[in-house]
C-alpha cells in the first residue's frame, strides 16, 4: 500500500497523451518558450486525481492543465491551480548557480514529494506527512542546474517551502531570480544521414584488413552469442532480440507526458523480471578499442558500460562508467550537462555536441588502454580521462556514484549494453584488444 499513491497517479498520464492533451500543452509551452526565459518562470503540469477510477479505459476523467511558476513555493492552497487540491504536479526548470560551491537544501512541505537535481535525487518524502522538512546537500558547479519535482499534497493543504544555504547552518528562500525556464536547447544535433541505404555497407562483418588488424566481432547479427544479462550467466532476456542483422532492445511500455517537449516516463519496472536488464559480455576485456553503432526512438536513452566487474551488485553500473546514449532533443537528461550523448555520464562532459539528428545512426568508439580512456563520436574525440588519476577519484566523489565502493576500477571488466526502458538498435559492435 505505500506506493499505491504513485501506482494511481500514473495510469491516467499515458492516456492524457493519447488524447493529445500532452502535445497540446507541449505546443503551447514550445511558443511560451521567450517568455518564460524572460520572466523567470518555469514550466509545471498538473494532474486532476480527486474522485477518479483508474481504469485502463478511463480517459474522460483525467484532467491535465499547463501553468507557469516563479518558484517552488506553495503557501496558498489555491496558488497554483484554482481550488482544487487532490492534484498531482510535475515541475521542470533551471537554478542558476552562480559559484561552484557545495550548496545545503531544506525543503518543508505536506503531503508527498520528491526533489530532484540534475536528474538525481535531493530529497524525498514518499509518505503523506504534515508541515515536516528534509534536508539534502549537493555540490553545483557554476552555471545552470536542471532540477524537477513531483509533488502530491493528497488530503493536506497544499504546502511548500525551498531553502538553501551553503554552510548548513543560515537557509533562505531561493530567491526568484535564481530560477528560469528551460531555454531552447542549444545543444542543436548534427545532420543525419540514411545509412541503410547503402547498397554496399558491410553490416556486422569485419574488412579483410579489419582481420588482420585483430578485430572481432562481438555481434554476429544472427544470434546474441557472446552475451548474457547481467548477473544471469548462459542466458539472456527475451527483450533482447535480432531483427534484421540489428541487435535491439525491444523496450517497455511505460506512462508518458511531456514537459517542454521533454519526455517523461513513469511507472513501476521489473526489468530483470520481463526480459530485460543490461546485458554484458561473456569475455572480460582489458586494454581495447571497441566500436558500435546505435540509434534511438525519440525521447530514448540507453548507455555503454566498459568496466564491469562482478555480477553481485544490484545494477551493472554500480561498477563501471558508461558513455552515455541520449536523444538530447527529446530526452530530458540533454538538457544536463555530463548527462548528454558522448559524455561520461554525470562526470565529465564531451567537448564538442557530436549527435545526430534522433533515429539516424551514430557511430562511437572507446579506446582503453591501461586505465587511459577515450570517447569517440561520430569520428571525433570528445573527451578522456585516466581512470587511475586523482582528478577522477575526485569527480567519482561528487557524483551519484559516491557510494558504489566497485565503481572506481581500471578494470579488466565485462562490456555491457543498458536496459533503460527505451527501445535501442545496435550493430557492427566490434572489438579489439589492445
Amino acid at each position: 500500500m505505500k506506493h499505491l499513491f504513485f501506482t494511481l497517479l500514473l495510469i491516467p498520464i499515458v492516456f492524457s497523451c493519447k488524447d493529445n492533451s500532452a502535445k497540446n500543452i507541449t505546443d503551447k509551452n514550445a511558443d511560451m518558450t521567450s517568455e518564460i526565459n524572460k520572466k523567470g518562470l518555469y514550466d509545471v503540469v498538473f494532474f486532476d486525481v480527486n474522485d477518479t477510477i483508474f481504469e485502463p479505459e478511463v480517459t474522460d476523467k483525467v484532467i491535465m492543465e499547463s501553468s507557469l511558476i516563479p518558484n517552488v513555493n506553495l503557501i496558498n492552497e489555491n496558488q497554483f491551480w484554482s481550488e482544487k487540491r487532490n492534484f498531482f504536479m510535475h515541475g521542470l526548470g533551471v537554478l542558476n548557480i552562480s559559484d561552484s560551491n557545495t550548496y545545503y537544501f531544506r525543503l518543508t512541505s505536506n503531503g508527498k514529494v520528491k526533489l530532484q537535481l540534475n536528474n538525481i535525487d535531493l530529497i524525498v518524502h514518499s509518505k503523506s506527512h504534515s508541515n515536516a522538512f528534509k534536508e539534502g546537500e549537493r555540490y553545483l558547479p557554476e552555471g545552470p542546474a536542471v532540477f524537477d519535482y513531483e509533488y502530491f499534497p493528497g488530503n493536506q493543504d497544499p504546502h511548500l517551502v525551498l531553502e538553501w544555504s551553503k554552510d548548513g547552518k543560515t537557509f533562505e528562500v531561493i530567491p526568484d531570480s535564481v530560477y528560469s525556464g528551460i531555454e531552447v536547447s542549444k545543444v542543436k544535433p548534427m545532420e543525419g544521414f540514411d545509412e541503410e541505404s547503402n547498397a554496399n555497407e558491410l553490416r556486422n562483418s569485419l574488412s579483410e584488413e579489419e582481420k588482420k588488424d585483430g578485430w572481432k566481432l562481438l555481434f554476429d547479427g544472427k544470434t546474441t552469442n557472446g552475451w548474457h544479462t547481467y548477473g544471469k550467466p548462459g542466458s539472456i532476456g527475451s527483450k533482447w532480440q535480432v531483427e534484421n542483422g540489428l541487435l535491439v532492445f525491444q523496450g517497455r511500455r511505460r506512462y508518458e507526458y511531456f514537459i517542454n517537449d521533454r519526455k517523461f516516463e513513469r511507472g513501476p519496472t521489473d526489468k530483470y523480471g520481463d526480459g530485460g536488464g543490461e546485458i554484458i559480455t561473456d569475455e572480460v576485456f582489458e586494454n581495447f578499442e571497441f566500436t558500435l553503432e546505435w540509434k534511438l526512438t525519440e525521447g530514448g536513452n540507453s548507455g555503454i558500460f566498459y568496466t564491469v566487474q562482478n555480477e553481485n551488485e544490484e545494477e551493472a553500473y554500480y561498477t563501471s562508467p558508461e558513455m552515455q546514449i541520449l536523444d538530447n532533443q527529446g530526452h530530458k537528461d540533454g538538457l544536463i550537462d555530463k548527462h548528454r550523448a558522448g559524455d561520461l555520464y554525470d562526470l565529465i562532459p564531451s567537448n564538442r555536441i557530436m549527435a545526430k539528428i534522433q533515429g539516424t545512426w551514430n557511430k562511437v568508439r572507446i579506446i582503453k588502454k591501461n586505465g587511459k580512456v577515450e570517447h569517440w563520436f561520430n569520428g571525433t574525440q570528445v573527451l578522456s580521462y585516466d581512470l587511475n588519476s586523482n582528478e577522477y577519484a575526485e569527480l567519482v566523489a561528487r557524483s551519484k556514484f559516491a557510494s558504489y565502493e566497485n565503481f572506481i576500477n581500471s578494470g579488466p571488466g565485462r562490456i555491457s549494453l543498458q536496459d533503460h526502458d527505451n527501445r535501442a538498435y545496435f550493430k557492427n559492435i566490434k572489438i579489439k584488444p589492445l
